[in-house]
C-alpha cells in the first residue's frame, strides 16, 4: 500500500507541473512571453502558486522548464542524450540536411517556437540567452563530427550552417506574421516549403561538392 502511495504522490506531483508548464504554453501563444505572469499561471493552471516555487524554483525556472519541452534544439539534444548513438553516427550531408528540414518543418507549424525565436532576438532575457548557450553547446557536438571534414577546406561549414538556420527562421517568421510572399514564393503552400527545404539541401549538396568532401 505504501508503494502505491508514494507513486500516486509522484503521479499527481508530475501532473501539477505539467499543468503549470501548460498553462505558460497558453500564454505564450496568446500574449507572449512578456505576459507571463505568476498569478496569470496560477489562475490559468488552477494550481497554487507556491507550487511553482516548489517544483521549479521560480517563475524563471517554470519558464526553463516550458522552454525545455518545447524548442526543437531542446528536443534534439533529448533525442541524442537518450540515444548516444545517434550523435556517434556520421554527421554527413544527409544527416544535417533531415536536422535543418526538420527545424524547418516543426518551426513552421509550432507557434509556440515561432514565439520563442521572436523573444530572442528581440528581448534580452537570462533564461532565453542560458537556451541559446545550450542550443551552441548542442551545435559543438554536431560540429566535432564536420570540423575534421572541412577544417583544411575553403569552407566555413559552421558559418554556412549559421546562415542556412537564420534563413529558415526569418523565412518562416515572415510568412506567419507577414503572410506575404518570399521572391515570388509562397512558403504557406505546401510546395513553397517544398521549394525552399529543396534549396537548402541542394545547398549543402554543392557545399560538400565543393570542399571535396565525401560524407
Amino acid at each position: 500500500m505504501k508503494r502505491k502511495e508514494h507513486k500516486g504522490k509522484v503521479y499527481d506531483k508530475e501532473r501539477t507541473k505539467a499543468r503549470l508548464i501548460a498553462a505558460v504554453g497558453k500564454i505564450v501563444v496568446k500574449e507572449g512571453f512578456q505576459q507571463i505572469r505568476i498569478n496569470k499561471v496560477e489562475r490559468i493552471s488552477k494550481v497554487s502558486k507556491k507550487m511553482i516555487y516548489e517544483y521549479f524554483g521560480d517563475l524563471q525556472g517554470l519558464i526553463k522548464a516550458y522552454l525545455n519541452q518545447v524548442d526543437y534544439w531542446k528536443l534534439e539534444e533529448q533525442k541524442m542524450n537518450s540515444d548516444p548513438g545517434s550523435i556517434i553516427a556520421p554527421i554527413n550531408k544527409e544527416f544535417m540536411a533531415a536536422l535543418l528540414r526538420n527545424d524547418f518543418e516543426y518551426l513552421f507549424n509550432s507557434v509556440e517556437m515561432q514565439k520563442i525565436i521572436l523573444w530572442s532576438i528581440s528581448e534580452k532575457n537570462k533564461t532565453i540567452r542560458e537556451l541559446s548557450d545550450e542550443r551552441e553547446a548542442l551545435g559543438e557536438r554536431i560540429f566535432a563530427g564536420t570540423d575534421q571534414f572541412f577544417n583544411n577546406t575553403e569552407v566555413d561549414y559552421r558559418a554556412i550552417i549559421a546562415i542556412l538556420v537564420a534563413a529558415t527562421y526569418y523565412t518562416v517568421l515572415h510568412v506567419k506574421n507577414n503572410g506575404s510572399t518570399m521572391c515570388g514564393i509562397d512558403v504557406a503552400t505546401t510546395e513553397g516549403k517544398a521549394r525552399i527545404t529543396s534549396a537548402m539541401e541542394r545547398l549543402l549538396h554543392l557545399t560538400h561538392q565543393y570542399a571535396n568532401v565525401k560524407v
